[in-house]
């Protein structure tokens, strides 16, 4: 797979940088979640409930923008790269309507959101103003989101990743000073960090929106009355492509939610110890999202330019590369999980059982990665998105949420055994992906027009 030096380039200029923004932003969450975690068990439950109201957030608008990627892509190799600002146009005004309204109803109603995780009136209390200036950041966080998409769709993935990393640097800066009161700094504890997170938000969209605009790039909007110009059936298929997208996000963090609704009310300290494993899932995802991000790219441009074949053959490399990278970060994962519990300031058993959560994550990881990489990128790629909705979303609803409600609720069983016995679901779906991969209906030019005689929009 590597002898083929043109496939590599590729692979390193959209899987690299994707692959460096996503462990960063993960190293961020992970610094956050160290920081917030020297304030106690109620901060570290917090933090994470804050954190699964963030991706509900973050799912659905990246539904949206993964669409709005296909399409770019696309485009893009087909050559018809004056298609792709009405694809920002439109997004930008339909992440600004979900953002703002998610945001405002976590802002306005914190312990009720928070509500739907934990009941422990102390965990509401003091996570209350930490949620609600972070609902804040879904503004700019959604922006970030769309134009990183297409910026990687178009094969500009550096200045996101550029955007990023300052952005982490500055929010560390900012933890440091306002968590602890540093350097004349207030004191703030969790809304230092809140602060801290609004503010590099804010940096990051700026970084891009100035570079775009100073480069006089073809994101630059400059006239939105000229945005909406595509064909009607470009439009048709890019909303039937797109919707089942943003509903499999949705109902995808809906199952992840109801993981962490089980896990708070099976109390505090499970919660807790469940939360320790974020910033490493995160993490491990980090390194490992290159792959699919390129899966999306490489494979529609494939596809755009009617080469099949060649996108067929993208499609199995990077499998197999995925599978082969998540093989080795788990077993990483496993040697190293008990001195990274023991960063926290929790009691033995807390960390112990999240050191058995970590162990079961990294068991799963390549699972995880397999889905990610078939679903997300290979199938999308091609407007396969409804055929992923079904397969998802049955998976998680009829496999994953009933089994760990009768595993905790009924059975009582520990937390890191409800997560196993929960995960089935990841191989279910992997199962059922790896058979409509192989199937190749996924196959499709989107961006064919009739006067094309290509491939025809999907019905």
């Amino acid at each position: 797979m590597f002898r083929d030096k043109s496939f590599r380039q590729e692979l390193w200029q959209i899987a690299l940088p994707v692959t460096i923004q996503s462990v960063i932003m993960s190293l961020l969450a992970m610094t956050d979640q160290l920081m917030v975690g020297q304030l106690g068990v109620v901060a570290i439950a917090a933090a994470g409930i804050s954190a699964k109201l963030t991706s509900i957030v973050a799912v659905v608008l990246n539904g949206l923008a993964s669409g709005m990627a296909i399409y770019a892509a696309q485009f893009w190799g087909r050559g018809e790269r004056h298609r792709i600002p009405p694809l920002l146009g439109f997004g930008l005004a339909l992440g600004l309507l979900l953002a703002g309204a998610l945001a405002l109803a976590v802002g306005c109603w914190p312990q009720q959101a928070m509500g739907w995780f934990s009941q422990d009136p102390q965990l509401l209390s003091q996570g209350a103003g930490f949620v609600q200036l972070v609902a804040i950041s879904y503004l700019p966080q959604m922006m970030t989101l769309l134009y990183s998409s297409l910026l990687r769709a178009t094969g500009e993935a550096r200045l996101p990743m550029y955007a990023s990393s300052s952005a982490v640097v500055l929010n560390v800066l900012l933890n440091y000073l306002l968590i602890f009161g540093h350097a004349g700094c207030p004191r703030l504890g969790l809304t230092g960090a809140a602060v801290a997170t609004l503010i590099s938000r804010l940096v990051e969209l700026a970084i891009i929106l100035v570079t775009l605009y100073w480069r006089g790039h073809v994101l630059a909007i400059t006239r939105f009355d000229r945005q909406w110009g595509l064909p009607a059936g470009i439009w048709r298929g890019f909303i039937a492509t797109t919707i089942p997208i943003v509903l499999t996000e949705l109902l995808w963090v809906m199952g992840e939610s109801a993981y962490a609704m089980v896990y708070g009310h099976m109390g505090t300290d499970q919660l807790a110890a469940m939360t320790m494993t974020y910033p490493l899932q995160g993490l491990s995802i980090g390194l490992l999202c290159g792959l699919s991000a390129a899966a999306s790219v490489l494979v529609g441009q494939r596809l755009g330019a009617d080469d099949f074949s060649g996108a067929i053959t993208c499609a199995r490399r990077l499998l197999r590369l995925g599978l082969a990278a998540s093989l080795l970060v788990g077993l990483l994962l496993v040697v190293g999980a008990r001195s990274y519990v023991s960063l926290y300031d929790a009691s033995a058993d807390v960390q112990l059982q999240g050191q058995w959560c970590v162990w079961v994550f990294a068991l799963l990881l390549w699972v995880k990665v397999g889905n990610m990489i078939i679903a997300g990128g290979i199938l999308n790629s091609g407007g396969d998105s409804r055929f992923v909705l079904v397969m998802e979303s049955l998976a998680t609803w009829l496999i994953g949420v009933p089994s760990a409600f009768i595993m905790a609720f009924w059975l009582q069983l520990p937390i890191h055994w409800v997560y196993l016995v929960l995960s089935v679901e990841e191989l279910v779906r992997l199962a059922v992906g790896y058979w409509r991969l192989r199937s190749r209906r996924w196959v499709r030019n989107l961006v064919a027009t009739p006067a094309d005689d290509a491939v025809p929009l999907p019905s």
